[in-house]
């Protein structure tokens, strides 16, 4: 029961709250990206940028902002004493053959022009960090497709952070929202009405989500100090998504008629099986069920959602008889080629959903991917897991 002190400030923070309320308002105005989640995920930021681009797509705007922003680019590389074509030689060259690609070899935007030898990689970060050597491993990537072009390594977050590999031209939003503002000044005239709104909502968004001294931004600090109490009591309270995937996941198999739930308690797994195979004699020591066969999936939001088919700890005749099942099909139960652990042993693992997919989709689209793998994976590999485990054979009273 919340104590009544707590209620008390929680409801000074509802009441009467004039920077709550503007906040509210805000965040209620219609905007195309804010009502496609887009804020926070990196590969839509990445999609729209590639797309304005483009010279070829429906923009109507050519080359101009592939332009403006590749002589923004070259002009701070040279200050950062990197090597890369000159505003001159930008200013002169024609893009109607160039090719703007996303997620080509994991790279967010990849710029290549062909006519001029030239090749441009984006990184682009917005909420996640850079992982181990990733921009070292793109431009080896470059080097060795690309050897005789020029280059230019781009680096995009937020604030223009320093990126690890000193090759890279650190670029941030706010160079970004200064192009884009130059297009929208420069061309209001030139370009349809739908193409200037879209644009024109893509700069708000940026204004006041995605910049540190945005208009959100500067209220959510005052309401913080004026209310830190109340807002930490919402925060500890406040759901987390690996626990609302961990409930989406259970709903899931609770409401697939060939599955059983078994007992699920933690946020990082999830258990379960196949009605199919609910025939193994319940020994495990482990599980409350006392199964000791049973599918795992693991909810862990720094690797990737993967499912595994585990056995625990039970009678050593046991599980040498399912050992020898997995032993006995190798291609199928891909992690049985071990020898058999004296504790938990998995059988089989899978992907589910990439930790980037985790990381970068909402729950509902988590969701959705993973009902849609879960069906492939009955259709597939369920079918020939029971297979192989229909000839097992445990008299208990013969061990």
């Amino acid at each position: 029961m919340a104590d009544k002190l707590d209620i008390e400030i929680l409801e000074e923070f509802i009441n009467a709250n004039a920077d709550l309320e503007q906040l509210e308002d805000i965040a209620s105005r219609f905007n195309i990206f804010t009502a496609f989640k887009v804020v926070d995920n990196e590969i839509k930021h990445s999609t729209f940028l590639s797309w304005l681009m483009d010279p070829n797509e429906s923009h109507g705007l050519g080359d101009y902002f592939l332009s403006i922003f590749l002589k923004k680019s070259v002009s701070k590389a040279s200050s950062f004493g990197l090597k890369s074509p000159s505003v001159f030689d930008i200013d002169s060259w024609h893009f109607d053959s160039v090719e703007i690609l996303t997620e080509w070899r994991n790279i967010d935007i990849l710029i290549r022009c062909d006519e001029y030898k030239f090749i441009c990689v984006i990184e682009n970060k917005i909420s996640s960090k850079e992982q181990s050597n990733q921009l070292r491993r793109y431009r080896d990537i470059i080097q060795s497709e690309y050897p005789d072009y020029s280059k230019l390594f781009i680096y995009l977050t937020i604030e223009g952070d320093k990126p690890s590999d000193d090759n890279y031209l650190p670029l941030s939003y706010s160079d970004i929202l200064q192009l884009i503002e130059h297009l929208i000044q420069g061309n209001s005239n030139k370009i349809g009405s739908e193409v200037l709104t879209f644009i024109s909502h893509y700069k708000e968004m940026l204004r006041r989500y995605i910049m540190q001294d945005s208009e959100i931004q500067e209220i959510c600090k005052r309401i913080y100090k004026r209310h830190k109490k109340a807002l930490d009591l919402i925060f500890e309270y406040k759901p987390d998504k690996q626990g609302e995937i961990r409930e989406c996941l259970v709903n899931i198999i609770e409401k697939d008629v060939d599955l059983i739930l078994d007992e699920s308690y933690s946020k990082r797994c999830v258990r379960f099986i196949a009605k199919s195979l609910d025939f193994i004699p319940k020994e495990g020591s482990v599980l409350p069920s006392k199964r000791i066969l049973t599918f795992a999936i693991y909810n862990d939001p720094a690797k990737d959602l993967r499912l595994y088919l585990e056995m625990n700890l039970g009678p050593k005749e046991l599980r040498e008889k399912l050992y020898e099942i997995g032993k006995s099909n190798t291609n199928l139960f891909n992690m049985a080629k071990r020898p058999l652990f004296k504790t938990w042993f998995s059988f089989y693992k899978k992907t589910m959903l990439s930790a980037k997919e985790w990381e970068e989709k909402e729950v509902d689209e988590i969701r959705k991917l993973f009902e849609e793998r879960l069906r492939k994976f009955k259709e597939t590999d369920l079918p020939e897991i029971i297979k192989n485990f229909e000839k097992f054979n445990y008299n208990k009273e013969d061990n």
